[in-house]
């Protein structure tokens, strides 16, 4: 009896799928993010950030596309191939996002960015308690200086109770 083997999809097909589900899921959560309430002019609220990290998601997802796809036509020399971030970091970075929006309204900006840099410096390699410690310090520094600094005054910094 002879056995039907089903052709799988090309390599080139297989190596963009992440990339472009990741870029489509970015498309998703910027429509998503495009319905949060504005503070000023309808373009300044709690949706602003998210609308950045999510266009950040599909520009890095479709740099990753470009790459992939530049190694498969061979365009990119071997060695440069291997010394290439592992899928671990791209899905280290999708993690973090994914922290912030749930994190923001109940921590607060700056507890939020903190704790997304703390994740993304860990998946990013840095896996040291110290490199994680300084990377989330440097994010809920920088969160707290664009708060003060460039936000309203009405804008949620920490939780509520504090």
């Amino acid at each position: 009896m002879m056995q039907h083997r089903a052709s799988s999809p090309p390599v080139w097909a297989r190596r963009l799928a992440a990339p472009l589900f990741l870029a489509a899921l970015g498309l998703a959560m910027f429509m998503l993010a495009r319905t949060q309430p504005a503070w000023l002019d309808e373009r300044i609220g709690p949706g602003l950030f998210a609308r950045w990290l999510s266009l950040s998601v599909v520009a890095m997802s479709l740099i990753w596309a470009i790459v992939d796809f530049r190694s498969e036509d061979g365009l990119e020399p071997a060695q440069s191939r291997a010394a290439r971030p592992p899928l671990s970091m791209g899905l280290g970075l999708l993690a973090g996002v994914g922290l912030f929006a749930l994190a923001l309204p109940p921590l607060g900006l700056v507890i939020a960015c903190a704790l997304t840099a703390g994740v993304v410096g860990w998946a990013a390699g840095d896996r040291s308690p110290v490199g994680v410690g300084l990377a989330a310090a440097t994010g809920g520094a920088c969160a707290l200086a664009v708060g003060l600094g460039l936000l309203p005054p009405g804008t949620l910094l920490w939780p509520q109770g504090l």
